[in-house]
């Protein structure tokens, strides 16, 4: 069952990353645009500025889920690589735990915002009107998404489906 369930995150962080990585092209483009509008005719593309920002934000949390399928989350090991196996694995798995917790600390007031942005069809003025409200949906639900992921695998790392935590050896000790 929770095998299963890891393959259904494992498929949505990869289209949430293709979403992300969409939303990224778009930057590169239209950043590259506005340089060259700004160089050639001296006046920026309207609008363009607005569209990054949102773009910026579906890049971050979209992108929260492929993160962890790359074992990209940042992390000090220093504690648990000087455990003894269960016990790293355990302080690992308490740690994956307390990051779903921080995500849903963080989920739950986004969600409120999502709700009430969408409520109002929230907007935001810069050349012309930008709907902000999709972008705060999309915070929310990757909020919730890394939530679930995060307890997923400290399950998955307390019930042994995943390896035990290797030890990371600093370079000089490699000699």
């Amino acid at each position: 069952m929770l095998a299963r369930l890891n393959r259904l995150l494992d498929g949505v962080s990869r289209l949430t990353s293709w979403v992300a990585l969409s939303f990224l092209a778009f930057m590169m483009v239209a950043i590259t645009l506005d340089v060259v509008a700004r160089a050639t005719f001296g006046r920026a593309v309207p609008g363009l500025f607005e569209m990054t920002e949102m773009s910026m934000v579906m890049v971050v949390f979209m992108g929260l889920g492929a993160t962890l399928l790359d074992d990209g989350h940042i992390r000090v090991t220093m504690m648990t690589d000087a455990l003894p196996g269960p016990w790293s694995r355990g302080c690992t798995s308490l740690a994956w735990l307390f990051a779903g917790l921080t995500f849903v600390m963080l989920a739950w007031p986004a969600t409120q915002e999502a709700i009430y942005s969408f409520s109002i069809r929230e907007f935001r003025w810069g050349y012309f009107q930008v709907p902000i409200w999709w972008a705060k949906i999309a915070v929310a639900v990757g909020l919730w998404f890394a939530a679930l992921q995060a307890v997923v695998h400290a399950l998955r790392i307390a019930l042994k489906q995943v390896a035990a935590p290797t030890p990371t050896r600093v370079p000089s000790e490699l000699h």
